[in-house]
């Protein structure tokens, strides 16, 4: 796992983040904050060091920068904050505990759930993989956690990407079942459509996720959904 090693400060107190390994990074970085490390130095793309710690999945780099009174709602140049860099790491995450870790720290920090990234994208497309192409290797059990640790938050289901793309069109395009069958039963619209007008059971299809196409056909008892789908015809 990369780790921020160092978060490197000059005598004039300017700040550059340096990515690498090394089991020494946490105590390198409460040495440089100690030492007044200006945490706020924005890297290209206006991205800050907090945000990259996010997006690298290090929960506990997060937390001592927090306590540094790094700025939890800062956006890059995309419009991004923290956590919606934490939701990055999300989708591809390995780690169901550092990503819980991570949107924990972030969320008690007074991170909104529900910020639109330049007036669309909000975390919870982001950990759907809103970012991510279609057959991106992820683990719908880490998946599964950091959607339900956002839902815990109450965060809208209403909400859709520049493609339209609502929640269950991502969870459709990526053949996450377990995703939909969460997202249907918090609420979400199994009708919604995108910008080609096409609804998450549509894009299901498309991606040759036949029982994930399944899920959006009325449960009958003793019935699975493969069977469902090859019943219903598209």
């Amino acid at each position: 796992m990369p780790s921020v090693f160092p978060l490197l400060a000059d005598l004039r107190g300017r700040a550059v983040l340096v990515i690498g390994g090394g089991a020494g990074a946490e105590h390198a970085t409460s040495a440089l904050l100690q030492a007044g490390a200006q945490i706020e130095h924005r890297l290209p793309g206006g991205v800050t060091v907090l945000m990259l710690a996010c997006a690298l999945g290090l929960p506990d780099i997060v937390a001592r920068l927090l306590t540094a009174a790094a700025d939890v709602h800062a956006n890059d140049d995309q419009g991004l904050a923290p956590l919606h860099c934490a939701a990055l790491y999300g989708f591809t995450a390995r780690d169901k505990s550092r990503l819980l870790a991570l949107l924990d720290t972030l969320l008690l920090a007074g991170a909104d759930p529900d910020y639109l990234a330049g007036g669309r994208v909000s975390p919870l497309l982001l950990v759907l993989g809103a970012r991510a192409e279609p057959g991106t290797a992820c683990d719908e059990q880490v998946v599964l956690a950091g959607v339900e640790r956002l839902l815990d938050e109450d965060v809208s289901l209403d909400v859709a990407d520049q493609r339209g793309f609502g929640p269950l069109h991502l969870a459709a395009l990526h053949g996450l079942p377990l995703l939909v069958q969460r997202l249907l039963r918090a609420g979400a619209d199994a009708d919604r459509r995108d910008a080609l007008n096409r609804t998450p059971r549509e894009i299901a299809i498309m991606r040759g996720f036949i029982d994930v196409a399944g899920q959006f056909e009325p449960a009958l008892p003793g019935v699975s959904s493969m069977a469902r789908f090859l019943r219903e015809g598209r």
